[in-house]
C-alpha cells in the first residue's frame, strides 16, 4: 500500500472511530447518563474495542484468527481498501472520545 492509499486507510478508520464513539454518547445522552459517566464509558468502550481491533485473537476450530476493519467504496464495482497492519485504533481511542465531548 503506498503513503497516499494509508493516509486514506487512516482517515477512514479515524472518521470510523469517531462515529462509532459518538453513536454510544449519544445513546447515553439519551438515556440520561450524567456526561462525566458518559465519557468515561466511551473511553472505556472505545478503548477496549480498540484493542480487540488491534490486538484481538478469534479462536476458531483450533486456528486463531484477528479481527480488522476494511472498506469499499460506493462504486458498481466496489474496491476494497483493507492492510491487516493498519492504523492501530488503541492510540486514538481516548483522544477521540475527549473531541467528541468538547
Amino acid at each position: 500500500m503506498d503513503d497516499a492509499a494509508y493516509e486514506q486507510l487512516e482517515a477512514l478508520c479515524a472518521d470510523f472511530q469517531r462515529q462509532w464513539i459518538v453513536l454510544l454518547r449519544d445513546r447515553l445522552k439519551k438515556h440520561n447518563i450524567p456526561n462525566d459517566i458518559a465519557k468515561s464509558i466511551c473511553g472505556e468502550f472505545s478503548f477496549d474495542l480498540s484493542m480487540l481491533f488491534d490486538q484481538g485473537e478469534i479462536d476458531y476450530q483450533g486456528d486463531s484468527f484477528r479481527p480488522f476493519v476494511a472498506f469499499t467504496d460506493d462504486a458498481e464495482q466496489p474496491a476494497l481498501i483493507v492492510e491487516p497492519n493498519g492504523p492501530q485504533f488503541h492510540e486514538y481511542a481516548l483522544g477521540t472520545t475527549d473531541e467528541a465531548y468538547e
